[in-house]
């Protein structure tokens, strides 16, 4: 069934119905309720991140692919929909589990089929310079490749705790690098990169230091790169730049600014528990990574970061206590990547990909 997004605003001239936005996961018959002429968006399901709790590497995952085209309907037209779930969330006590990939997403009205597959699921074991694939795309218009995951120059064996960000919905024809989470190219190690945003990529892990995070893509823009610093708080960096970009004629404003790259210490001789503080991640941006340093006689914090913003990545976590999240992503983006120390009390969980969707735009009713 369809469900009418309130980030939409009506057109000029005759009063235009606000786009339907339709998530039903079964294939069912889809009415159009006027005449007049349609932009059908449909968005595959992201990919979610996997988890690696041997203190390895764990990618995130990639999201799904985009698909756009024109129509000219009457309300006696029908089309039938099938929207994909995204991967979900893997891993629990002492796992390593793969990602899930993403759901397809098809819209199919009389001889024409809009697809738009699924991002590919995060990997636990992957090579040096793996990483999930965003969903293709094909019969619109336009039809563009969803974001990749975020990935490590490294085997999954041979640097110890990096968890990847998830990758963005790639809405306005970018480059799937521009799209994609956040890489590590250095000899990193404990560390995290942010998810990517539908304007910019997550902030890629290029210093040789323990202990570091990089922030989610904007909307506008990439994050900041981490490098070597003097401190853990120089081992930080921002979310990418907000910025009003409107998808397509009267969709929604996409303004988020990215997630800010988190550490969060926890003092077990003290008892005290200092978590992050968590902000709002806006439309379009990606979650930032989160690396959690909770290492004194195994005192771990059961850390749950925020959702990435529609159509954003999954950050990727790192962490050294007994629990760890990735970020979940929102409506097609990648899920972000889980790795932590071997622990049977708290969980390591990975970021869950977004559901795939399509929205029924008119443009101009007869």
């Amino acid at each position: 069934m369809g469900t009418t997004s309130s980030f939409f605003g009506g057109g000029g001239g005759s009063p235009l119905p606000q786009p339907e936005w339709l998530f039903q996961k079964s294939s069912y018959t889809y009415t159009f309720p006027y005449d007049g002429t349609v932009i059908v968006h449909v968005i595959g399901g992201g990919g979610s991140g996997a988890v690696q709790s041997n203190s390895y590497i764990a990618i995130g995952g990639g999201a799904g692919g985009y698909s756009r085209k024109q129509f000219s309907v009457t309300s006696s037209t029908t089309a039938t929909v099938t929207t994909g779930v995204g991967g979900k969330s893997v891993g629990s006590n002492a796992t390593q589990e793969q990602g899930q990939v993403g759901g397809n997403t098809t819209f199919v009205l009389s001889s024409d089929t809009l697809t738009a597959n699924g991002g590919g699921g995060g990997l636990y074991n992957g090579a040096a310079n793996a990483f999930a694939a965003g969903g293709t795309a094909s019969g619109g218009d336009v039809n563009y490749q969803g974001g990749r995951s975020g990935k490590t120059a490294y085997a999954w064996s041979t640097q110890y705790r990096l968890g990847t960000g998830g990758g963005a919905v790639n809405l306005f024809g970018l480059s799937t690098d521009d799209v994609r989470g956040g890489d590590v190219t250095n000899a990193s190690q404990f560390g995290a990169t942010g998810g990517g945003g539908v304007g910019g990529r997550g902030g890629d892990l290029k210093g040789s230091n323990n202990k570091s995070t990089t922030g989610g893509g904007g909307s506008a823009g990439p994050a900041q790169d981490c490098y070597n610093g003097p401190s853990e708080q120089a081992r930080t960096s921002a979310g990418g730049a907000g910025g009003s970009r409107l998808f397509t004629f009267n969709g929604p404003i996409l303004d988020g600014v990215g997630g800010q790259g988190l550490i969060s210490f926890v003092n077990a001789s003290s008892g005290s528990n200092e978590l992050p503080s968590f902000g709002t991640i806006g439309m379009g941006a990606g979650s930032g990574g989160i690396t959690a340093v909770n290492a004194e006689n195994d005192y771990g914090a059961d850390l749950q970061p925020p959702y990435a913003g529609i159509f954003g990545g999954g950050g990727g976590c790192s962490s050294y206590g007994r629990g760890g999240h990735g970020s979940h992503a929102s409506l097609g983006g990648g899920g972000g990547g889980c790795s932590s120390r071997v622990s049977s009390t708290l969980r390591h969980i990975s970021g869950g990909g977004g559901d795939g969707v399509v929205i029924i735009e008119y443009i101009e009713r007869s």
